[in-house]
């Protein structure tokens, strides 16, 4: 399960989170930026939900801000306020600080409003270009690859994947080998690998850290498999363009053209839910 990390002081706003978001996301309280940082670094973190109009003001919150997107730049940054922003500019400010989406309590956080956000926040540059490369691909393929990215953090193996997608095991291999694509056991560690490539894209993630927050057996084992799959090593991952490169060798293994996947440092439009 992906896993959130969040810094909101109101308790309303944190219940509401938590409830929306429960079955999707392993969601981690942290009680200051300090924390927030800490949980980035040694987890693997997808979504930030922060309140940046609270704790020690507007500069050092602004301050923090800038530094969680300089840091993680693959990280997906919602903003959950108690009010929305007056004008015009108070958006290109929250839009400038690199904030992916933004919230307000009260008036965008019914449960299908905030889960509906939370999730363009963090599908924005990794799975939505994936999942328009397979709109032609039969359905259970289709969602197999997706599951194999976006819950590349939990213990997958062929058999929990396809007692997910109610089918057999049997049945997933014939249609992933129908499709041309890997066997289930392969296709899981495509998926890791392909989330290891954007957390990569963070420059202050080792490779160490990477096998850790996604429970390889070891450093070892980690790079290993990067050998395996994409013939490189993290540190050639990294400089090759992280998840993009993974997602390309993955793609023409399967004899098709990759989907040009958004650089995770790249300007995004910030999202009003």
């Amino acid at each position: 399960m992906a896993v959130l990390a969040y810094l909101l002081p109101d308790q309303v706003t944190t219940a509401r989170l938590s409830a929306a978001l429960r079955d999707q996301f392993l969601t981690v309280a942290c009680d200051s930026w300090a924390q927030l940082f800490r949980t980035a670094e040694r987890r693997p973190v997808s979504v930030a939900v922060v309140d940046p109009q609270t704790a020690s003001g507007d500069e050092a919150n602004s301050d923090a801000l800038r530094r969680l997107r300089r840091t993680y730049t693959s990280l997906a940054i919602v903003a959950y306020v108690s009010s929305p922003p007056v004008t015009e500019f108070d958006l290109f400010e929250y839009g400038r600080l690199g904030l992916d989406a933004l919230v307000v309590k009260d008036r965008s956080d019914s449960p299908r409003v905030l889960r509906a956000t939370v999730e363009r926040a963090e599908a924005r540059g990794l799975l939505d270009p994936i999942r328009r490369a397979l709109v032609n691909d039969n359905p259970t393929v289709r969602d197999a690859i997706l599951m194999a990215v976006s819950r590349a953090q939990q213990r997958l193996s062929p058999e929990s994947m396809a007692r997910t997608m109610g089918i057999t095991r049997a049945h997933l291999a014939a249609q992933l080998s129908a499709g041309r694509y890997p066997s289930p056991q392969q296709l899981i560690a495509w998926g890791r690998l392909v989330v290891a490539g954007r957390m990569l894209e963070d420059e202050r993630r080792s490779a160490n850290a990477v096998a850790a927050a996604l429970e390889f057996p070891s450093g070892s084992a980690f790079r290993n498999a990067c050998q395996r799959y994409l013939c490189a090593t993290p540190a050639e991952i990294r400089v090759r363009g992280g998840a993009a490169y993974a997602v390309a060798l993955f793609f023409k293994a399967s004899g098709r053209s990759a989907p040009a996947l958004e650089a995770s440092c790249d300007a995004v439009t910030l999202s009003v839910a």
